[in-house]
């Protein structure tokens, strides 16, 4: 089953997922990529192990390994209508059980609230940084 990837936009109009991917080292943001790639194929199929809960309710982490812990974080939805579709949220890391930034978590949890209440102005279709 194929799932879409809406990215969170900001108040002004900032793709905030494809900045923080572009901020990103190139295999860095191969890994997110791929990981993204993976949720538009497979979604819930990723519990527990790539897709996980996040601390936070609603709010899902997409894990990826490595030297650096990188750890988007999504929701289900959340518009009326959306059970296939996810929206990526916020791009953190994960540092021995710490979160960078410290409160993302929050600030995921009030993106997906915007995200609900007015989806066509606070998310855009995933778009795929530049190689």
């Amino acid at each position: 089953m194929a799932y879409t990837l809406y990215d969170y936009v900001d108040a002004h109009r900032v793709n905030v997922i494809l900045a923080w991917l572009n901020s990103l080292q190139t295999k860095e943001r191969t890994k997110v990529t791929q990981r993204f790639d993976m949720l538009a194929e497979h979604g819930q199929e990723l519990l527990p192990l790539t897709l996980a809960a996040s601390g936070v309710a609603g709010i899902l982490k997409l894990k990826t390994h490595g030297s650096v812990q990188l750890r988007p974080l999504l929701c289900r939805g959340p518009a009326t209508g959306d059970k296939d579709a996810y929206t990526l949220l916020a791009g953190a890391r994960e540092v021995d059980s710490r979160w960078e930034p410290k409160n993302i978590r929050e600030t995921a949890a009030a993106r997906k609230e915007e995200a609900a209440a007015d989806p066509a102005n606070r998310r855009t279709g995933h778009v795929q940084p530049a190689k």
